[in-house]
């Protein structure tokens, strides 16, 4: 399994296909692999770069507080473990925070920006209805199996859990096994609360697409308008019938909306 020692870890990640190079950020307690639906479209494209973030998977989990612009830092790092001088990056959740922080702090190592079902910091956000709230702060210590499921009615627009439950027993098949330990969940956990953007946003010069679901409730599309509105020139795309998880629900339209983006 390929690493690279990145400031005070050992990041784990992967590389697919040839072209020019795309990362892909996952949010929390999310693996490299939850790109499972986007690797193979855009690999026949762009050199595919995927990781597992601080604080999960095979990547080290340390003990010590970790925050959004240290792990944007990670990002950069890999890049340049790599020998990758710039690259289009596409972030989702927890990962469209990377990714906001690392094209502010790291502004040559971007091309195009890609944010999905994110926001720029909880202080400016739209919040999660109550009853979203209610069940994320009951998640620490559950097992990892109860966990995923739980996230289901706010993961998983109501279509696809009526229609497809197929899918939904596939994606959380993949989501149990991200060997995350509770410490490093609630360090990610607080990373995200102590994240803040939202001042920053228009210092962004490159081209951004922003995506989310429109049934999403766990990070509301308001807050992906919130960004297109504030990052120059930003172009913002609702993907309809589709949760938290657009990328997975709706995977052939949003790899095909990458693909042009990041292609054009």
């Amino acid at each position: 399994m390929p690493k690279a020692q990145i400031n005070d870890i050992n990041v784990y990640y992967e590389v697919h296909g040839e072209g020019e190079p795309l990362l892909l950020i996952h949010g929390l307690a999310g693996r490299g692999d939850g790109f499972a639906r986007q690797i193979p479209a855009l690999s026949k494209q762009f050199r595919v770069i995927t990781f597992d973030n601080r604080g999960v998977g095979e990547t080290d989990q340390p003990e010590k507080p970790y925050s959004i612009p240290q792990m944007a830092d990670d990002a950069a790092g890999l890049l340049e473990a790599l020998g990758v001088e710039s690259a289009h990056v596409f972030g989702v959740s927890m990962g469209g925070m990377i990714a906001q922080e690392l094209v502010l702090r790291h502004s040559h190592r971007v091309r195009k920006l890609a944010l999905g079902c994110t926001h720029s910091g909880i202080k400016h956000c739209e919040p999660s209805p109550q009853w979203v709230t209610n069940i994320f702060k009951s998640l620490p210590g559950k097992p990892r199996e109860q966990v995923v499921r739980e996230c289901v009615p706010f993961n998983f627009s109501r279509y696809t859990q009526e229609h497809n439950q197929p899918l939904i027993e596939v994606e959380l098949a993949r989501m149990i096994d991200n060997r995350q330990k509770l410490h490093a969940y609630n360090n990610q956990i607080n990373a995200i609360y102590a994240f803040d953007a939202y001042d920053r946003l228009p210092q962004i010069t490159a081209p951004t697409l922003i995506l989310t679901g429109d049934e999403d409730v766990l990070i509301p599309p308001a807050n992906s308008r919130t960004l297109a509105a504030r990052i120059p020139n930003a172009r913002l795309i609702e993907f309809e019938q589709a949760g938290h998880l657009f990328f997975i629900e709706k995977a052939d339209e949003v790899n095909l909306a990458l693909l042009e983006f990041f292609g054009d």
